[in-house]
């Protein structure tokens, strides 16, 4: 197979040995002399899905381009169902971003007890206007009736 599709010759991707089962793979950058060991990464595009592979371990700063597959293509249906549930996770996590986080329950108390407080303060200056109002009404009505006799 060739380099790009997981287990090619040694000499397409420089030294490799087997370690604890796990292929060693080094890219071209060399740090005391020595090659680097490519780091493994796992792809999030939509071509290549949850696919693995070895790419420079300096990629984001001083970049040699090595890269190499370490996982075999995966058949289309397989690409479709992570791709679905990569738009699925994505949704997910919007709504969790954009969801009220939840009060704990002695803040929730301290929440309820703040609104029962401003309601009773609230209803004290409604009684106070009823029974001005009422006073009013009664004055007026005398005034009326005084009036009237």
């Amino acid at each position: 197979m060739s380099s790009s599709s997981g287990f090619g010759s040694s000499s397409s991707r420089g030294r490799q040995q087997m370690m604890n089962d796990v292929e060693v793979r080094h890219c071209r950058c060399k740090f005391e002399g020595k090659r680097l060991e490519a780091k493994r990464m796992t792809s999030w595009t939509d071509e290549n899905p949850g696919r693995r592979f070895y790419g420079c371990r300096n990629w984001k700063t001083q970049n040699c381009g090595f890269f190499d597959w370490y996982d075999e293509p995966m058949c289309e249906r397989s690409r479709e169902v992570i791709n679905a549930l990569k738009k699925e996770n994505t949704k997910l996590v919007k709504l969790h971003e954009t969801s009220k986080p939840p009060m704990d329950l002695e803040a929730e108390i301290d929440h309820l007890w703040s609104v029962i407080a401003s309601w009773k303060e609230e209803s004290r200056g409604v009684r106070r206007r009823s029974r001005f109002l009422c006073i009013f009404l009664i004055i007026s009505w005398c005034v009326i009736i005084k009036l009237l006799i």
